[in-house]
């Protein structure tokens, strides 16, 4: 009896997991779908990946940044509005508490060796907790010689690190007493918007028509000696285009002068 109800709690958390893992694989294909990104080897991705699960989990170093250097930099742009600073420091402080009661509690099952553990759940949950901790954390980080007026922080990976103006900050913010609408970015968000031109006009005002839409040539910010993308793609659709006008044209000068050869349109 106690076997099956084991074997039944097992396939039941195992399930709970399952639904976990599949959401998240979702997600992951909404993303990549979205920011364009090849996906080859993750499709495919070999089968020793999970040897070492849990290392293979663990953060790239330079990832810390988005849950170190974010949380903190949040945390500064609310310093100026005191009621979402006074919810800030409320949610801090709940968080806190809440991993300090929970991981209490747990600990105080498995040293007990109690036999209502959920394994998976647990570990799960731990997973979560640790989350959750690397952001208090960071949110208590000081660094020597920061103050009211300047922020210091470290990028994790190099060998450099950022001096953020809190004064200059505090000026580029504006509170709204509302909230906006936030949509997940789809691959369309990141293609560069290039407008047709009308191929029946003429070559010159084709090319008229193209050099009003390419605007300035631009550069790539980094390297002046390449075009930068937007612009690339817009000269390379119209090259093209320009490309099948002429084409258009010639085929129908030549079946012209067949026409006129011939005296007949074939």
């Amino acid at each position: 009896m106690l076997k099956k109800q084991a074997n039944a709690s097992l396939k039941e958390s195992t399930n709970r997991l399952k639904d976990r893992i599949e959401k998240i694989n979702g997600n992951t294909d909404d993303l990549i779908k979205a920011t364009g990104m090849p996906a080859y080897t993750a499709q495919t991705p070999p089968d020793n990946l999970l040897d070492n699960l849990i290392k293979e989990c663990d953060d790239h170093v330079f990832w810390l940044n988005f849950k170190k250097a974010a949380p903190m930099l949040f945390c500064a742009l609310m310093e100026n509005n005191d009621g979402i600073k006074q919810v800030r420091d409320m949610s801090f402080m709940e968080e806190l508490l809440k991993v300090k009661s929970l991981s209490t509690l747990m600990k105080q099952k498995l040293d007990a060796d109690s036999a209502n553990i959920d394994v998976i759940e647990y570990s799960m949950a731990t997973q979560m907790l640790e989350n959750k901790l690397t952001v208090l954390k960071s949110l208590n980080t000081t660094v020597e010689g920061d103050d009211d007026k300047k922020m210091t922080l470290n990028i994790q990976g190099t060998n450099k690190s950022i001096i953020i103006d809190l004064t200059k900050l505090k000026d580029c913010i504006t509170f709204q007493d509302k909230a906006v609408d936030e949509k997940n970015a789809t691959a369309e968000d990141y293609m560069t918007k290039v407008t047709d031109i009308d191929l029946n006009l003429s070559e010159d005002e084709f090319v008229a028509k193209a050099v009003e839409l390419i605007g300035e040539v631009e550069k790539h910010s980094t390297n002046n000696k390449i075009l930068s993308k937007d612009c690339f793609i817009k000269i390379f659709k119209y090259v093209g285009d320009f490309a099948k006008l002429r084409t258009t044209e010639l085929k129908k000068n030549a079946q012209t002068e067949r026409c006129t050869h011939f005296n007949v349109d074939h």
